[in-house]
């Protein structure tokens, strides 16, 4: 079951008309004939889509402490996978049991399964199991919050390799640091050293280019991190393979 909801404004502060809410059910091994299968509950679509329901599969990505057969890896690799490929992010909170079996001989486990598109996963607010009266149901009620993602603002970073090093040269040969206070406390110490620091990178900065704001620049980004990102990539490709 899905619902869209059309937006002529733009839906959460962008310029998408609409969004889709689904409830899917699936139970892939048993009932194979009344359940929702992976291509139905997910696929690729130009606007925000949030999923949701009674999945009735385990994954260590949701339920990492849970020890999977085989028949369990085998029922929830084609939705995990078929997530990943298209972008979907998983909003259950790490760990987090979804059901509680009244019998004493079934364990607790995280079977309602909730994920978002690309489009939908900046609106999401909220993955809560706590906040709702239980329904007398083994399963608990879950509350997904969605609101307009709030924008960062971008900030201009130095150019490090395009600082002036020769002006600054005699600058920072005549640079005096300013004397520390006499036997001072921990705290007085702390302030003279920040202080003095501060002082020098101003002084760095004022002969340094900055990089124009980018909403999506990353001031914490590395080379390092880009190659790490390269092989964790290749080394998904080839486990697929596999």
């Amino acid at each position: 079951m899905a619902l869209d909801v059309y937006t002529p404004q733009g839906c959460f502060s962008s310029t998408f008309p609409r969004f889709r809410i689904g409830n899917a059910y699936a139970r892939p091994i048993n009932h194979p004939q009344c359940s929702v299968s992976a291509e139905i509950a997910f696929f690729d679509c130009d606007f925000p889509y949030l999923v949701g329901g009674d999945f009735n599969i385990h994954n260590p990505a949701v339920d990492p402490f849970r020890i999977l057969s085989s028949n369990e890896e085998r029922e929830s690799a084609p939705f995990f996978d078929l997530a990943a490929d298209l972008g979907f992010s998983h909003l259950n909170t790490l760990g987090t049991y979804t059901r509680f079996p009244f019998s004493g001989s079934h364990r607790s486990s995280a079977i309602a399964l909730a994920f978002a598109n690309p489009h939908m996963f900046p609106a999401f607010c909220l993955w809560d199991v706590t906040s709702l009266s239980s329904t007398g149901s083994d399963h608990v009620p879950i509350l997904i919050s969605l609101q307009p993602p709030s924008p960062v603002p971008s900030q201009s970073r130095p150019r490090w390799e395009d600082t002036d090093w020769s002006s600054l040269t005699e600058t920072l040969r005549n640079w005096q640091i300013p004397p520390p206070p006499r036997t001072p406390s921990p705290k007085q110490l702390d302030l003279w050293f920040s202080s003095t620091l501060s002082t020098l990178t101003s002084t760095i900065e004022a002969s340094t280019p900055r990089s124009p704001p980018f909403l999506r620049s990353k001031p914490w980004w590395t080379p390092l991190l880009t190659a790490l990102g390269k092989e964790f990539n290749k080394t998904t490709q080839r486990a697929k393979k596999l």
